[in-house]
């Protein structure tokens, strides 16, 4: 008793301090209610039927490293994106570098297709006008769309002006 009479404002201090703890939690918890759940939250439920694993993506990093052209290749999955990122020798013409992601789409099952985006970046080890170009497909869709040819975009920016 003695102890609670001596340490009483301490001791009321703490009960406030809890007090405002748990306020501040609960006020927390109202308006980020999810903040403990997935980075993603449920976009990626179902990915784990279809994620390529790891034989098939050096299946496909084999296949693009094989070809002449490439210099080195190199998959990174996150989240619902498959990033493929292509080194090719500074010869290959910007025609031969769109036909490489076709190499990517032929090791992947359908369902992977349908579930994955897909980007590919194709860069030349020396700078260039054309490179680097980026190839996207979304996953509802059949074929890749790539950056805008540079030199079309400097001609028509020359022809604007």
């Amino acid at each position: 008793m003695k102890f609670i009479k001596k340490n009483k404002f301490t001791i009321i201090a703490i009960i406030c301090f809890l007090a405002v703890m748990l306020v501040a939690l609960e006020v927390k918890n109202i308006f980020f209610p999810k903040a403990g759940g997935a980075i993603y939250g449920d976009r990626l439920d179902g990915i784990e039927e279809v994620k390529p694993t790891n034989k098939k993506i050096s299946k496909i990093t084999n296949a693009l490293n094989e070809q002449e052209s490439v210099k080195e290749a190199k998959v990174v999955i996150k989240g619902k994106i498959i990033n493929v990122l292509i080194t090719i020798d500074d010869e290959v013409s910007l025609e031969d570098a769109k036909k490489l992601p076709d190499i990517i789409m032929e090791k992947l099952d359908k369902d992977q297709k349908e579930f994955f985006d897909i980007q590919v970046i194709i860069d030349k080890t020396n700078d260039s006008a054309q490179f680097p170009i980026i190839g996207y497909k979304h996953h509802s869709k059949e074929g890749f769309a790539f950056t805008k040819d540079r030199e079309e975009q400097e001609e028509q920016t020359e022809a604007e002006s």
